[in-house]
């Protein structure tokens, strides 16, 4: 009890007539007590908090960004002619393979995907043969378990990425996703994507190939 408090009461009980001073001071007493009590539980209740706010942001600001992999950068120019070899997807986008910086065991081939006039790089790309549709998902657990320590928590899986075995971070307009595929002959890739870059890419795409057609007949 503080000299404050005591003082208080002291000076109380000398008012009080003298069959009553000790039922009053219990009283009291017991009536601090509790307001202590209510004062320690709401300071340790905000102790608390605080240090679940402090360790939440620590452990946020630990992710790294998706910048890119494989010593290329999402965003960065790529010089089609120092390319090592090409392929295209399906839908003709052209893939232009490089050297990685830094290779992953799974891996074999490393390619990018640019945006047609500016040559920037929005998708990265992986490609790996694998014996196996069982040794791909357990090496795509553990692609994502380094993953995950880097960039965070994997994304909650929808039925079609549960179908075509799909894993995928975002973070923002970017992600990077794994993924098995094949039955005889197994693949596993990875692909680091900016969303926003893509867009510009295929906005860059329309623009070139609209000064290709003779749109006279439309």
């Amino acid at each position: 009890m503080s000299r404050f408090l005591e003082d208080t009461l002291e000076y109380f009980l000398k008012s009080v007539p003298t069959p009553k001073k000790v039922v009053v001071k219990i009283k009291l007493q017991s009536s601090m007590k509790s307001k202590l009590s209510q004062i320690i539980k709401s300071s340790s209740i905000a102790c608390l908090m605080f240090s679940s706010l402090i360790f939440t942001s620590i452990h946020a600001g630990a992710e790294d960004k998706l910048d890119g992999a494989f010593g290329i950068g999402l965003g960065q120019f790529f010089d089609p002619e120092s390319a090592k070899g090409t392929r295209s997807l399906t839908d003709g986008t052209p893939m232009y393979r490089f050297i990685p910086e830094n290779a992953f065991r799974s891996f074999s081939n490393y390619y990018v995907l640019l945006s047609p006039k500016s040559k920037t790089v929005y998708s990265i790309w992986g490609i790996g043969e694998i014996d196996n549709t069982e040794k791909c998902k357990k090496e795509q657990e553990l692609i994502m378990t380094i993953l995950g320590g880097k960039y965070g928590s994997v994304d909650d899986q929808s039925f079609s990425a549960a179908i075509y075995d799909t894993k995928t971070i975002s973070q923002g307009n970017r992600n990077v996703l794994t993924k098995c595929s094949g039955f005889s002959n197994v693949s596993i890739e990875i692909r680091y994507t900016d969303y926003d870059l893509k867009e510009l890419a295929e906005a860059e795409r329309l623009e070139l190939e609209v000064l290709k057609v003779d749109s006279s007949g439309l």
